[in-house]
């Protein structure tokens, strides 16, 4: 009855912290270091350490984003953790924060658990990894990597985490996915076709050097928007056409071509980067969270998850985004969702206190 009420108690501060976006700080403790790198360079980590005199451990796993550690909804959301009783590490990860997504992230996950299982600071019988989008899927397949099989996590915890990479790339580039067997239509993001391009750049056959295009790209992965911006309109109709296409997230028919092309050429390659073939083999408790209303990543990915994870639970949100809470709701409705997420997140406690 203890663990249960406790439980709640959790749940429903994560929910305050995360819904006002206020942690005092006074609850956690900000210290920035650096990590050695699988290419011997140093690498920035942040870790926030609980005003309680702990050694449980979440480590997060980022997804693609040129933000890194640096991203205000991570930073927030390990600030939350932290004042719940958890030290959060934020590792960079080189690879996704340049939009490469390829399974060389699975060596990097693997290296930094390697390095912070071995901590004084840390309990290595008590980490758990969180996933979050693109990272979610590829923390799945580091977790059965020998340094993580030789020091299981207590369980991981995906956020809008990904499952078959064909589905996704079709999803970032064509805006559907289906739904018991209908297809359901909404506009993703545009960053979803600017890590896709930006990925597959040299694969592509555009009929024309692609070096002002890749310029374009590597500005926007830079986080330099107004210089992507200008440097597209000095470059000519055809090229323009399809620049502005793939940083807006519209779709035309001269990029749907150059999509298809990439989906059919590259087949084995994005077959290899999904994490649904190894699913049935991790054994860890999977706690699975998705936006419905998420433009990155259909919720359908998770659903995929939770049916081929041997140990998992489900929640699909109607109150999140990719990005975090959705505002555009009446009161009844968030309320009611608020009282599934706190369930949700109750069990995650009772399960990794036991």
């Amino acid at each position: 009855m203890i663990n249960l009420i406790k439980s709640y108690k959790f749940a429903i501060k994560y929910v305050v912290g995360f819904g006002t976006k206020k942690i005092p700080q006074n609850k956690y403790k900000l210290s920035i270091e650096e990590y050695l790198g699988l290419d011997n360079n140093k690498i920035p980590m942040r870790i926030y350490y609980s005003y309680k005199s702990t050694k449980k451990t979440i480590i997060i796993f980022l997804g693609a984003s040129p933000d890194g550690e640096k991203h205000v909804a991570v930073n927030l959301l390990a600030q939350n953790l932290s004042s719940l009783g958890y030290n959060v590490f934020i590792p960079r990860i080189p690879p996704l924060m340049s939009l490469n997504i390829s399974n060389e992230n699975v060596d990097w996950m693997r290296h930094i658990y390697k390095l912070i299982h071995k901590r004084k600071d840390v309990d290595s019988d008590n980490i758990i990894g969180f996933g979050i989008s693109y990272g979610g899927g590829m923390l799945l397949k580091a977790s059965l990597e020998s340094e993580f099989l030789r020091n299981p996590l207590k369980s991981i915890y995906l956020y809008g985490a990904g499952c078959n990479a064909e589905t996704i790339l079709k999803f970032i580039t064509k805006g559907e996915f289906e739904v018991q067997g209908n297809i359901v239509k909404i506009k993703p993001h545009e960053w979803g076709l600017t890590v896709f391009f930006h990925h597959f750049i040299d694969e592509i056959d555009f009929g024309f050097s692609n070096e002002k295009i890749k310029e374009v790209l590597q500005l926007r992965v830079e986080n330099k928007k107004d210089e992507s911006n200008k440097k597209i309109e000095e470059l000519n109709n055809q090229e323009q056409n399809i620049a502005k296409s793939i940083t807006t997230g519209k779709i035309n028919q001269e990029v749907q071509k150059l999509v298809d092309q990439i989906l059919k050429n590259k087949f084995n390659y994005i077959e290899d980067l999904s994490c649904k073939k190894i699913c049935t083999d991790v054994k860890t408790k999977a706690f699975i969270l998705h936006g419905a209303n998420d433009n990155m990543i259909p919720y359908t990915e998770s659903i995929q998850l939770d049916e081929l994870l041997p140990n998992s639970e489900l929640l699909i949100s109607y109150l999140f985004e990719h990005k975090g809470i959705a505002s555009k709701r009446n009161i009844l409705f968030k309320i009611k969702e608020l009282l599934r997420l706190i369930q949700f997140l109750a069990k995650f406690y009772r399960y990794n206190e036991s």
